[in-house]
């Protein structure tokens, strides 16, 4: 991440230039040679940082294909483990791969942030950009000024739908991997789909209102002179639309920031690593003086489940989100209980209509937090249990070796008391005492043991209990971090939007000036731009159409039906996204060579 956020400063910095002139030409040759230097610089500069932000967007994917292989690894050693519960040794296989998995879910989380991280640092880069290369132009002639700004335009808008649909799929890919690695839930999963359907809907009525602002330009048939005219108020606002986006995009960063740094204060609490121990599975492995573990199983552990459903279903007491422990009796009862609850802090929406003219909603989450909180009443009886186990395998051998060496020693007292003495059976029945002594020993440095990993499980709980306002608080400042990261996303979409908006209607007013539309690479003329505008009006509304559609076909799925469908429908729709980027890549190239050809053509 520093290292493309680097990249990008060191790009903008190449924006700093010089002409290099005749010192006999004249002032104004020596200004139209220098302008169209500072286009050169700028284009340049815009490609690179394109470029640079692809490269971005592929280490990201493979850090994450790595990411999926090594849950997907972890995951498939646990299942082996878990099929033969008997064996010792498989249950310390399993509580290791646990928190392989653990481990491997958390980088799937910090790619998800660092690929916000990185939009966001993209598109602030990109607007400077933007800024920089206007600026240039406008020191050109008109003639320049309209041609290249018309292709400017064109290319711009090219690739920045080339780079959203890049940086959508990496998301879609980051989600599908989060559902796949166990870190949605069913509720989470259902709004996940909502969500995506909700953008897909605010996407589609900017798209209804921006080509609307167009529609408008192009039926009022202006001359070019009085849309010249008009063209120079509507740039002036845009450019103070610009600066709007700007620092809303800066803000977005700024709370970004904050809310991994309180991400950050919540990895460090020492709450949240006993958690993780005690639900992962750390203590079913005996652990050494410094807490370690020693690869040896401790198989009177009871390991916390945190299933949906198991093979007896459902259970009463412990919900999707709660870590529990069965038990059942002599009797073939079987009680579930709750240990600690796993409430996971459910995605902060904001709603609210973004531009002016567009009747449109957007939602946007903060990142979900585990949110491990005690049940005192469980953990007494899941120590309770873990003791009895003791109780019942290491106590019970304790007190077998007890027996059978008091019952030897019986036998040689009872031996040697007697009126004819067997010298024989006296030594044979002695010989035997080390060895039971030593069974002893043994069994009592078990148990011994057993305890201490007692005693260490209840000191993890001793100390979550004591820690657990600490661990509150950092919650709660997360949470409002979270919110406030919402917020300014949503004043940045309505910042953008805006922009894109004003962008539309000056496009249009600078098509009047040049004589000519261009779309999506395409020369049209006015007729043929107005029926595009209809066409992608139209599809506009199909979409919006479908979406909701879509809401309400997920609204009545069942929910162990949800996770499936979530995943079966973002693994269509990254191979639908995949398929459409060459096509969108070729009208990048193509409005980027037009672009290439006339700014070497005006900078002879």
């Amino acid at each position: 991440m520093k290292k493309m956020i680097l990249l990008v400063s060191m790009l903008a910095g190449v924006m700093t230039f010089s002409g290099c002139v005749d010192d006999k030409e004249s002032a104004s040759v020596t200004a139209v040679r220098e302008a169209k230097a500072a286009q050169l610089s700028a284009l340049a500069a815009l490609s690179n940082a394109q470029a640079a932000n692809q490269q971005a967007l592929a280490d990201t994917e493979n850090a994450l294909r790595e990411a999926k292989v090594a849950y997907e690894t972890a995951k498939a050693a646990y299942q082996q483990a878990l099929a033969d519960k008997a064996n010792s040794e498989a249950q310390a296989a399993a509580a290791i791969a646990q928190r392989q998995m653990a481990a491997a879910q958390n980088e799937i989380q910090r790619l998800a942030n660092e690929l916000e991280e990185m939009a966001i640092q993209h598109k602030i880069a990109m607007l400077d950009l933007q800024t920089q290369y206007e600026t240039a132009l406008k020191k050109a002639d008109d003639d320049s000024q309209a041609l290249l700004g018309g292709l400017y335009m064109a290319y711009q808008t090219a690739a920045t739908k080339l780079l959203d649909a890049q940086q959508n799929i990496a998301r879609q890919k980051i989600n599908l991997a989060k559902l796949q690695a166990g870190l949605v839930d069913s509720e989470e999963a259902k709004q996940l789909m909502i969500n995506k359907e909700n953008r897909k809907i605010a996407s589609a009525e900017q798209t209804i209102a921006e080509w609307k602002a167009k529609l408008e330009v192009f039926e009022a048939q202006k001359a070019p002179e009085e849309a010249k005219a008009e063209l120079v108020t509507e740039k002036a606002a845009l450019s103070q639309l610009a600066q709007d986006k700007a620092k809303a995009l800066e803000a977005v960063e700024k709370a970004g920031k904050e809310m991994n740094d309180a991400w950050s204060d919540i990895d460090d609490q020492k709450y949240r690593g006993l958690a993780m121990d005690v639900t992962r599975g750390k203590y079913g492995i005996f652990i050494d003086e410094e807490g370690h573990p020693t690869g040896e199983a401790f198989g009177d552990f009871i390991y916390l489940q945190d299933d949906e459903k198991n093979a007896l279903g459902k259970p009463v007491e412990a919900t999707v989100n709660t870590y529990w422990f069965m038990t059942t009796d002599d009797k073939g009862n079987t009680t579930y209980t709750a240990v600690m609850n796993r409430m996971i802090q459910k995605n902060v929406t904001k709603t609210e209509t973004t531009a002016p003219g567009v009747e449109s909603t957007n939602t946007y989450e903060a990142y979900p937090t585990y949110y491990y909180q005690l049940n005192a009443e469980g953990v007494k009886a899941y120590i309770a249990a873990i003791k009895a186990n003791v109780e019942k395998n290491e106590g019970k051998a304790l007190e077998d070796a007890q027996k059978a060496l008091a019952a030897e020693q019986k036998v040689v007292a009872d031996l040697e008391k007697a009126e004819i003495k067997d010298e024989v059976a006296i030594e044979e029945a002695k010989s035997m005492l080390p060895g039971l002594q030593t069974n002893v020993n043994t069994a009592q440095a078990a148990l011994d043991k057993a305890n201490a990993q007692v005693a260490a499980i209840q000191a993890a709980f001793d100390t979550m209990a004591a820690e657990a306002a600490n661990w509150t608080a950092t919650v709660e400042a997360y949470n409002a971090a979270s919110e406030a990261y919402c917020d300014a996303q949503f004043v940045c979409e309505k910042a953008e939007d805006a922009y894109g908006l004003q962008n539309a209607k000056v496009c249009a007013l600078e098509a009047v000036v040049r004589g000519n539309v261009i779309v999506d690479g395409v020369n049209m003329t006015f007729d043929q731009a107005i029926e595009s505008a209809e066409r992608q009006i139209a599809n506009a509304i199909d979409t919006i159409s479908a979406a909701k559609r879509e809401i309400a076909n997920i609204e009545i799925a069942e929910a162990d039906q949800l996770k499936a469908l979530a995943i079966e429908r973002l693994e269509a729709e990254i191979a639908i996204a995949e398929a459409e980027i060459p096509a969108l890549e070729k009208i990048v190239a193509d409005t980027k060579a037009a672009l290439d050809a006339a700014t070497a053509a005006q900078a002879e």
